[in-house]
């Protein structure tokens, strides 16, 4: 009998209860947590690009944010705060859900805007992705800090990527926005769903060796080391084995994608979002057809910037790879 998971309604959407500990709280602060007191100013600590740890202090409730980094575009809807918003860049142009909402928000640039154009919307704080706060991109923490205005980085690659630090981001956004309510029954919810797929998966007979690689418009893919992404987990965590090829990140010919000749494949494609066109590229490739995943049809297309750098999703891309490495378990195809 197969058994399947029942995928929850997010918890972060419902309406908190919050229980009266001294200040009395208005009916819109027990729903979205915010507009509290004296809530501000609040510090948190942040990475840069290199790793080092930088404290941010944000002196009052941010009211014009330019966002850098879908996933950070994501958590602004998810979150109800997508009016503060005056300008977003660096679009992965994923398969999520908010990609409309996505679109209708100011963009600067799909690609990393310049300070110039950032300076121009007189953010009171910028939240982006840590890549991009270098001083040839959007410019480094000390250029912003000349000018006043605090940086909260997401962390992407600099102190390796795993669903812990992702949480950790979410929980800083919690603070810096003050719905912490909301992004703790958030992070609840979804281990709640990665126990429940972590305890079906242990009964597993067997344990396919899943390959997960990244196109970018070429004829070659990269691939990602398990510190490079989180959908190494998801696959773990579901009963397959995460081919480990490389500790760095590297191009991967279609002769190496051969030799390592996996059971199964996850593919994204960045800046792509045609499901069946990025699954048809690999499976077609006539150079691949003695692959074990290609022979069976064993071919997964994923959101980019869930399985490389986390997203909203998080749980239903962790179902989706259950049910893709075990079907016979988790009701899938």
């Amino acid at each position: 009998m197969k058994k399947h998971i029942v995928k929850a309604i997010p918890l972060f959407f419902a309406t908190f209860l919050i229980s009266a500990c001294g200040n009395t709280m208005t009916a819109e602060e027990q729903t979205t947590g915010r507009g509290a007191g004296n809530y501000y100013p609040v510090s948190i600590q942040v990475y840069t690009d290199e790793g080092k740890t930088v404290t941010q202090t944000i002196k009052q409730e941010p009211k014009k944010v330019v966002v850098i980094g879908e996933a950070m575009a994501e958590l602004m809807i998810g979150f109800g705060l997508q009016e503060k918003v005056v300008g977003v860049g660096y679009l992965d142009q994923s398969l999520s859900k908010y990609a409309e909402q996505i679109a209708q928000m100011p963009v600067i640039s799909k690609l990393w805007p310049s300070k110039e154009a950032v300076i121009a919307l007189q953010p009171d704080l910028i939240y982006s992705l840590s890549s991009a706060l270098k001083e040839d991109r959007v410019g480094d923490f000390s250029f912003w800090k000349e000018r006043g205005i605090p940086v909260i980085s997401a962390a992407n690659f600099t102190v390796g990527r795993s669903i812990e630090e992702y949480f950790k981001d979410i929980k800083n956004f919690g603070i810096v926005f003050h719905v912490e309510n909301q992004t703790e029954a958030y992070v609840k919810e979804q281990n709640e769903r990665f126990d429940q797929i972590k305890k079906i998966a242990s009964t597993a007979k067997t344990k396919p060796k899943v390959l997960f690689i990244a196109g970018a418009g070429r004829e070659n893919y990269d691939y990602y080391p398990p510190s490079w992404c989180l959908i190494d987990e998801m696959i773990e965590g579901a009963g397959g084995e995460y081919m480990q090829l490389s500790k760095q990140g590297v191009e991967m010919s279609l002769e190496s994608i051969i030799a390592a000749n996996p059971e199964k494949i996850i593919v994204s494609e960045f800046q792509k979002t045609d499901r069946e066109a990025i699954r048809n590229k690999l499976l077609s490739n006539q150079k691949l057809q003695n692959i074990q995943a290609i022979k069976t049809g064993n071919v997964m297309v994923a959101d980019y910037t869930n399985a490389v750098r986390g997203s909203l999703q998080l749980a239903d891309l962790y179902e989706d790879v259950a049910a893709f490495i075990h079907p016979e378990l988790f009701g899938g195809k």
